[in-house]
């Protein structure tokens, strides 16, 4: 199984993005390809090497302009934006179909399920 590429951008808490970080490649099967401070560089990073998932700070839940751009260019991409100081994330994911929206339901509704437990 090929590992997936993960970009993390612009998340302004230094201590966040650092645990954001050491977690994903703390699994042998995510890549952290690089770690961007400014979100103007995710599309030049985009065309020099090909992710599968972009991690970056967002605020009041807005995707930025610059990640519009990146998923219509390449609509394979999911977008995971940590919103505000990380507590809340949005996911983004591109021309999703019905099978990806069950896939969607069945793994965080599982996870809201064990908490309410």
């Amino acid at each position: 199984m090929e590992n997936l590429r993960c970009l993390i951008a612009d998340i302004p808490q230094l201590m966040l993005a650092d645990i954001v970080h050491r977690v994903a490649e703390a699994n042998e099967d995510i890549e952290v390809i690089d770690r961007l401070t400014n979100i103007d560089d995710i599309p030049k990073v985009i065309k020099q090497q090909s992710i599968d998932v972009l991690i970056l700070g967002i605020k009041n839940i807005v995707l930025p302009q610059v990640c519009s751009d990146v998923l219509d260019r390449d609509s394979n991409i999911l977008v995971v934006g940590l919103v505000d100081d990380g507590r809340r994330a949005a996911v983004y994911i591109d021309d999703i179909g019905g099978n990806e929206i069950i896939k969607i339901i069945r793994t965080l509704g599982r996870r809201s399920t064990v908490n309410n437990s």
